[in-house]
């Protein structure tokens, strides 16, 4: 018993909460959304999902390319910037979706709804924010 309770104490300490898995799926069913918006919402999500997918992959295949040039010290400095440039230009295609998503699900919800997802949502790209270390690619 006396072995138990320090090793419980130190699972609790090192165990990843798991309050946050699931958290966007129980933030929709708290929105009570009706069948009609629960309807819209899917089809807006199958729009977007293809080319948010596809911006992503690429993206790390970029970033990955990126990585493996800046490991060789006679790279070429031109490709390497010009290959900065492409990931911020994918980020920001990325971001531009995300806004056209955020933006057709708002329209979709009625006022109180919209009030909390657009919460909803700033709260979690606040989070993203702080959380976001900044990779330096070798700089």
């Amino acid at each position: 018993m006396t072995i138990f309770i320090p090793l419980l104490l130190l699972l609790l300490l090192f165990v990843p909460p798991l309050y946050g898995q699931d958290s966007y799926a129980e933030f929709e069913r708290g929105l009570g959304l009706s069948n009609s918006q629960k309807t819209q919402m899917e089809g807006i999500k199958n729009r977007y999902i293809n080319e948010w997918r596809a911006l992503k992959q690429e993206s790390i295949r970029k970033r990955l390319e990126l990585q493996e040039l800046n490991k060789n010290p006679a790279a070429n400095p031109e490709k390497i910037d010009k290959l900065r440039n492409e990931v911020g230009e994918i980020e920001r295609s990325r971001n531009n979706l995300y806004n056209q998503y955020r933006g057709e699900v708002s329209r979709n919800l009625n006022k109180e709804q919209r009030e909390r997802y657009n919460s909803f949502c700033d709260t979690e790209q606040k989070q993203k924010v702080r959380s976001f270390r900044p990779r330096r690619y070798g700089r």
